[in-house]
């Protein structure tokens, strides 16, 4: 394999981790009903996770950006940079922890086929900068959530909202789209046109990402959405992708619908954390806290200098491996106990005292706790892009109190208090117990360690900060060298 070229070894990673995921969901949709789905989707998983790695060796040993097919608006049909090489094993990595961990009454074969479905086309998504296939990606994807939610007992509330949610989000994007590769706004002298699709497109990246006032299908799809499903649809954040995608790099610097993004996402992280204050409902607890922290990824998009920009990455990495650890210990909780009320103590720190410690750690690692990722991330964002606007510095400070309240009057509503007479007593099991070692392990070692991490984004920023239109050929090299700050 060293004798490979690094763009094919690369276009090799790319398709297998694509395409690992729709063998899997081809052969349980052919599967009888009673198969157990979880073998399939953690092989087609570890596939992927592979080949993400793989990508993001061989882009680390010469950093360039890899592009093939046909171009449109500065923007390949595959294209791998250090975004993709670092975002796409993150996200299958999450994906794989939760179908390895969760109980098994939650893995239905239909739910598992959309699932695996919707992560082919995420990580499609992650590996195209064309505007016409991140749009066909997104919808795709969006689809898979849609009918997932909708199968699921219960969900066809939280499916009608999310579709019509989604819906708007792309009618949006795909408006804003065309205008501004009518009057290209990353090539001097733009217009009218391509400075309001400019703005549609922001306006979609909102109500993708959940941002206030479009926040409401978030919680709502963690209480009617199967956990996998959930987590599909908030940890890649389609939203931010998109916008470093179709938003960054403009001729005259940074793009005003950018600043603007940065703005509203500390308003929206404190808003978030603010209302999961009063959840009752450990499923919608974890949905305010989603949307919450990933607001905070936009505030980075807005800065001008790399490691600005990786500070918003930094979070997206950190926000997300919080929420996949909480969201594994509320499966395993729900498993045991059906849902869960914040309202009256519920004793459960008898029942599972491991998953008591797992919770805390994880919800703590997800505001902050230092030595973990996201203290290096929110340090990132302060000391970065927010430096020019202290009130939003100070929007950042106090979304982290809100959400450490919220944490542990969440870990206070679900295991403390006296345990009932007759509750069952259940050990955690050693899928559970792995799964959230390995986890804590990713984020205690990313925290303690960060330089590696933070170096890497902040070279993958480099080529984004750019003019985006350039020379069409197969591969477009990184001069080495580039000062990162």
């Amino acid at each position: 394999m060293s004798g490979l070229d690094p763009a094919t070894l690369v276009l090799g990673a790319g398709a297998a981790a694509v395409a690992a995921p729709l063998a899997a969901a081809g052969l349980l949709q052919f599967e009888s009903r009673r198969a157990n789905p979880r073998p399939p989707a953690v092989a087609a998983l570890v596939v992927t996770v592979l080949s993400g790695f793989m990508m993001l060796s061989t882009w680390s040993a010469t950093p360039q950006t890899f592009s093939r097919g046909d171009r449109l608006g500065g923007g390949a049909a595959f294209h791998v940079d250090g975004v993709t090489a670092t975002m796409l094993p993150f996200v299958a990595g999450c994906l794989l922890l939760v179908f390895a961990t969760v109980p098994r009454r939650m893995l239905s074969a239909g739910m598992t086929t959309w699932c695996l479905a919707g992560a082919a086309a995420t990580f499609g998504l992650f590996l195209t900068a064309h505007p016409i296939l991140v749009l066909a990606l997104s919808a795709m994807g969006a689809g898979a959530v849609w009918r997932a939610t909708r199968d699921h007992p219960g969900g066809r509330p939280a499916a009608r909202v999310y579709a019509f949610v989604m819906g708007a989000s792309l009618v949006c994007a795909a408006a804003g789209t065309a205008m501004m590769l009518a009057d290209p706004p990353w090539e001097s002298g733009c217009g009218w046109v391509g400075t309001a699709g400019g703005w549609l497109v922001a306006l979609a990246v909102v109500v993708r990402e959940g941002l206030f006032p479009f926040h409401v299908w978030v919680p709502m799809l963690f209480a009617g959405a199967p956990l996998p499903i959930a987590l599909l649809a908030t940890v890649p954040q389609v939203g931010s992708y998109a916008a470093i995608r179709l938003l960054l790099g403009h001729a005259d610097g940074v793009a005003q619908e950018l600043v603007a993004l940065a703005l509203l996402g500390p308003a929206t992280a404190v808003y978030g954390a603010a209302l999961a204050l009063v959840q009752r409902d450990l499923c919608r607890l974890i949905g305010t806290l989603a949307f919450s922290q990933s607001a905070l990824v936009l505030a980075g998009l807005a800065g001008t200098l790399p490691m600005e920009l990786a500070g918003g990455l930094c979070v997206w990495i950190a926000s997300g491996l919080s929420l996949t650890g909480i969201g594994i210990v509320a499966a395993a909780l729900e498993g045991r106990a059906g849902s869960l009320r914040l309202d009256l103590p519920q004793g459960r720190f008898w029942d599972a005292p491991a998953l008591a410690a797992f919770f805390l750690l994880f919800g703590l690692a997800g505001i902050g706790l230092p030595g973990t990722l996201s203290f290096v991330a929110d340090d990132l964002i302060i000391a970065g892009s927010l430096a020019e606007h202290l009130h939003c510095g100070i929007l950042v400070i106090l979304s982290t109190v809100f959400a450490g309240i919220a944490v542990v009057r969440g870990w206070f509503g679900i295991f403390g208090g006296p345990p009932t007479v007759d509750a069952p007593r259940h050990a955690i099991l050693p899928r559970e117990r792995i799964g959230c070692a390995v986890l804590l392990a990713v984020i205690f070692g990313l925290g303690l360690f960060p330089r590696p991490l933070v170096q890497t984004l902040a070279q993958a920023c480099v080529p984004l900060l750019r003019h985006p239109t350039v020379a069409p050929s197969p591969v477009h090299h990184v001069p080495p060298g580039v000062p990162l700050r």
